[in-house]
């Protein structure tokens, strides 16, 4: 590759990594956001964080020829690094909340399950006895 061709394609790259970069940022930004609001006791807006996150995938997709172009460049790896442990961070914590919901949810139906009975055919009332 001449030098001409070179510069050109290390301006293309440049261009791209320009394009790329924010975008990582604003997307890790918003997964820092969400990490806070679900290690915090305030109510969490999933919906809010959700459209952030959506967004930023799409213009990750947007960006996909880009992407290829600056894979190899340090800053690109260091920001999508940077971007992926925010992600596990949040998929962890998604799967606390989740996790919570979930044994939350079945302690309710278990309740609403032994409040509509008055015990009279539940083996629960045998057992209960017993032990």
């Amino acid at each position: 590759m001449n030098s001409s061709a070179r510069r050109q394609n290390d301006a293309n790259e440049s261009g791209a990594l320009g394009m790329i970069l924010p975008v990582f940022e604003r997307l890790r930004q918003a997964v820092v956001a969400e990490n806070r609001e679900l290690t915090s006791s305030r109510m969490v807006d999933y919906q809010a964080h959700s459209q952030k996150k959506s967004q930023g995938l799409l213009e990750l997709n947007r960006l996909r020829a880009a992407l290829a172009s600056v894979g190899a460049d340090p800053k690109a790896r260091a920001a999508l690094t940077d971007l992926s442990v925010e992600l596990d961070i949040n998929r962890r914590l998604l799967q606390v909340q989740l996790k919570a919901a979930q044994t939350v949810s079945s302690l309710l139906a278990r309740a609403i399950r032994e409040g509509q009975s008055d015990g009279t055919y539940s083996a629960y009332a045998w057992r209960d006895n017993e032990g």
